[in-house]
């Protein structure tokens, strides 16, 4: 097993939390405003600023709608109300709106919803800021419709609103269906997302219960899985490498790659099944060195265990896991075929029973155990209301959308693109005040893609001529991550090629380790180390959302397809 001494425990515990603390500063508010008023029909209301002011913009939280839908803002009085715009209201979850400036003076505001659309729509808080941008207080709310009730929610918490709003304040991208799924769990409700199975999103519900539902509770799980896999990633590269350096270069640079942090602070589930494949990929490994060690009768059968144990847990979160399984089942069995092939026995019979006895009885019942483990994730859907026929009619239902998904979008992205960075996923956006944006956009660290893949490449050969265990080990996990994509007709995006970022970790950690010993191996490493932090901090204001000018944000844009 692992074998673990004080350069390993200094090692994990630095990059560890270097990466938490940089994940979790700002990931969201701990608290935001929770009372919702509901409309189900047309409603008309008014708000009372207390006198005439110069009123600037106005927003609206919205919890939840059915479906797109419009507010009409007005200024002027109840008894001569002058139409000043109106704020679409996009399908969401919990997130603001874009603003609608009016610029005009008046005492009141007055607002009405079309209902001609609506099943259902629940609005949180409404925000209203002044011409130099500051909150206006708020004296009163009333109704000229008496059906409205509860319509003081729209202004109880104005104490803890921030507007214009970040993404510390609301939902963004696929968080608004992860969020809201997490929420139904909680509540036994029937869950909105079903296309992927339920793991990940009772991981994001479970920060949500213990923290609350706030943009903290329902990220912070992420950071935290997020952190679990520097740990995992190191010791691959040790075990794989035998070198505290291969360890320790691995580890690193998963610490300071971009994408592996913006995700860790996002509401989805990717992270939860990248943590759960490495981990597979981790016990994988131990059983394969204590194979060549032990020979396949005396090895134990443990870390395989573990090894299925984990990828259960991945493909319950995402079935993408199931491509790391076919990468262990694939050098499995090269290894046993070369040994098979060797035996004197001539009957071809023999041999393939030979074949299967190890370690494939084993794989047989931890296959069996893992489709229990994946069917139990259910248990919160048939306590929500689903059938245990429903459960399993869902498995088709999976599958027919994601293969036979027919859609486009702007950031969607062919899969020999990933490894070059030509087009990143932009998440978000707030345009701030005076030339200021908050902006997400998810891509690579080029220092360590770029490179990575081209030491990819040259492992591939290296394996081939040499035949190389860690280098086969690297390459197999690599593509069987990777041709998938080049044979599906669906739109795929940058983020798919999470999986094979720790691996592009392992090709440096490869080469690293290889040359460590020598001066200029040291001093190439130290400034490749060096270029992949200095790389974190001149891009963190658009991979974490902080607030920047708009200037610096244009002068990251590399390549002609880097749009945020």
């Amino acid at each position: 097993m692992l074998k673990v001494n004080k350069q390993d425990l200094f090692s994990i515990i630095l990059l560890s939390g270097i990466f938490f603390t940089l994940a979790v500063w700002n990931i969201g508010y701990t608290q935001v405003p929770l009372t919702n008023w509901e409309i189900e029909d047309s409603s008309d209301f008014f708000i009372d600023l207390g006198k005439v002011e110069r009123v600037g913009t106005v927003y609206f939280l919205i919890k939840n709608t059915s479906n797109k839908t419009q507010i009409q803002v007005y200024t002027g009085d109840p008894e001569n109300w002058i139409f000043g715009g109106t704020i679409e209201i996009p399908f969401s979850y919990y997130s603001w709106t874009d603003g609608l400036t009016l610029d005009v003076d008046s005492k009141y505001v007055g607002f009405k919803v079309d209902g001609e659309f609506i099943e259902f729509m629940e609005i949180a808080e409404l925000a209203i800021l002044d011409s130099t941008h500051q909150k206006m207080k708020i004296n009163s709310i009333d109704s000229e419709n008496s059906s409205s009730i509860n319509l003081d929610y729209l202004i109880d918490e104005q104490n803890i609103v921030q507007v214009p709003s970040t993404y510390m304040g609301e939902t963004f991208f696929d968080e608004i269906y992860f969020v809201r799924t997490a929420e139904n769990y909680l509540k036994l409700q029937h869950p909105y997302e079903w296309t992927h199975p339920p793991l990940g999103k009772l991981i994001i519900a479970s920060g949500i219960g213990i923290f609350g539902f706030n943009p903290f509770g329902w990220r912070i799980m992420g950071v935290i899985f997020a952190t679990l896999m520097i740990p995992l990633i190191y010791f691959i590269g040790k075990t794989l490498f035998q070198t505290w350096i291969g360890g320790f270069t691995a580890a690193l640079l998963l610490t300071f790659d971009f994408m592996h942090f913006t995700l860790a602070r996002i509401a989805t589930v990717d992270t939860y099944v990248i943590f759960f494949s490495i981990a597979s990929q981790l016990f994988f490994l131990i059983y394969l060195k204590q194979l060549f060690i032990h020979g396949w009768k005396n090895a134990s059968t443990k870390p395989l265990f573990f090894a299925f144990l984990f990828f259960a847990l991945g493909f319950s979160t995402k079935w993408i896991a199931i491509y790391g399984l076919a990468a262990q089942m694939a050098i499995l069995f090269v290894i046993r075929l070369k040994e098979v092939l060797k035996l004197k026995e001539s009957n071809l019979s023999n041999k393939i029973n030979v074949f299967l006895k190890h370690p494939y009885e084993k794989i047989v019942e931890f296959l069996f155990i893992a489709v229990i483990i994946y069917f139990l994730t259910y248990i919160p859907d048939i306590l929500a209301g689903r059938t245990i026929f429903e459960v399993f009619g869902l498995q088709g239902g999976m599958y027919n959308y994601h293969s036979t998904l027919n859609a486009t979008h702007s950031f969607s992205s062919a899969w020999w693109s990933w490894p070059l960075i030509l087009k990143p996923v932009w998440l978000y956006v707030s345009y701030l005040p005076l030339n200021v944006n908050s902006t997400i956009a998810l891509l690579g660290n080029p220092a360590i893609w770029w490179i990575g893949f081209s030491l990819v490449i040259l492992a591939t050969i290296r394996g081939w001529k040499e035949k190389s265990f860690e280098c086969a080990f690297i390459v197999a996990f690599f593509f069987v991550h990777w041709i998938p994509y080049m044979l599906i007709s669906r739109i795929t995006f940058l983020y798919h090629f999470y999986i094979n970022v720790p691996i592009l970790c392992l090709a440096s950690a490869y080469y690293v380790s290889k040359y460590w010993n020598t001066k200029w191996g040291k001093i190439i490493s130290v400034i490749y180390f060096s270029v992949v932090v200095m790389l974190f901090g001149y891009f963190y204001a658009i991979i974490s959302g902080t607030p920047a000018p708009v200037s610096w944000i244009n002068n990251l844009r590399w390549l002609s397809g880097w749009s945020f």
